[in-house]
């Protein structure tokens, strides 16, 4: 059962953690000292807010104690515009070098990952990665095997035609699907799980983390339908029925850096609520 600590030669008992906690467990107890209501305990999501936002340190907790905990004013952050431009500069990179990204790198991409928002701090998403980039050729064989039945089971169908350019690509050697990236990540929820956007959220922080590690990724739109659809490519990725795949990432290092920056998107589509008071002056 989860519990927090709290050491009282530096409680200033401000009620920052009764205000930080999301599901209103903390409360002061008869010592004067902030508490987690063990009746409530439970309802513990393990956020660790009561401690991370204690403004003098005092709090610690059984899941999560003092010395794991970094001081935010000693971590290096970019200024406003770096963080925009992480965000702005982001591609999807559609072309690979023939080079594998070390697992190291890899397990710090993940570290940003595993921090990625969930419902509830359920943190519900498993990770298959394929790294060897021999058994990503063979997820790539597996897609083409999909495409190749859709087009015996109706040849006109839009997988179809699509499948036999894929196909006709792959016989002169290039690889349509993955872009000839050495890597892959799929993002999978169990299908129970109410909110599979989360998967969703998973991978756009892979993505971002990546870019920022300098590894390029791309949304693996054909991989993930193909998982969806056909059951051996599933049971080689040891992926189960009881699972929904939320999505997919290709990865590795670009072949190709932009020398410039910021193409054209369209302006945000934004519907700015206004109340009706406002609406009547």
């Amino acid at each position: 059962m989860p519990a927090m600590i709290v050491d009282p030669s530096k409680c200033t008992k401000c009620g920052v953690c009764l205000k930080a906690c999301p599901s209103g467990i903390v409360s002061f107890g008869d010592t004067g000292l902030p508490e987690m209501d063990v009746r409530l305990a439970s309802n513990c999501i393990e956020c660790g807010h009561c401690a991370l936002f204690c403004p003098a340190s005092a709090n610690s907790l059984s899941f999560l104690s003092a010395e794991k905990m970094v001081p935010a004013n000693t971590l290096e952050m970019p200024s406003e515009r770096a963080a925009l431009n992480l965000i702005k500069t982001r591609r999807s990179i559609l072309r690979f070098k023939d080079e594998s990204v070390p697992k190291d790198v890899i397990a710090e991409i993940f570290e940003a990952v595993r921090m990625a928002p969930t419902a509830s701090n359920s943190q519900p998403v498993r990770w298959i990665v394929a790294h060897d980039s021999s058994l990503t050729k063979e997820i790539v064989n597996l897609i083409l095997c999909w495409m190749r039945e859709e087009i015996f089971k109706n040849p006109t169908s839009p997988v179809a035609l699509l499948g036999a350019h894929m196909i006709a690509k792959a016989r002169e050697g290039e690889d349509g699907l993955l872009r000839g990236a050495p890597h892959a990540a799929i993002a999978v929820v169990p299908k129970s799980y109410r909110w599979p956007e989360d998967g969703s959220i998973a991978l756009t922080y892979f993505e971002l983390a990546a870019h920022g590690m300098g590894v390029g990724a791309c949304w693996g739109g054909f991989l993930t339908m193909a998982v969806r659809k056909f059951a051996p490519l599933r049971e080689f990725l040891g992926i189960g029925e009881d699972e929904h795949i939320c999505g997919a990432q290709m990865f590795g290092y670009p072949a190709l850096e932009p020398v410039r920056q910021f193409p054209t998107r369209k302006a945000p589509d934004i519907t700015w609520l206004a109340s009706k008071a406002a609406g009547n002056e």
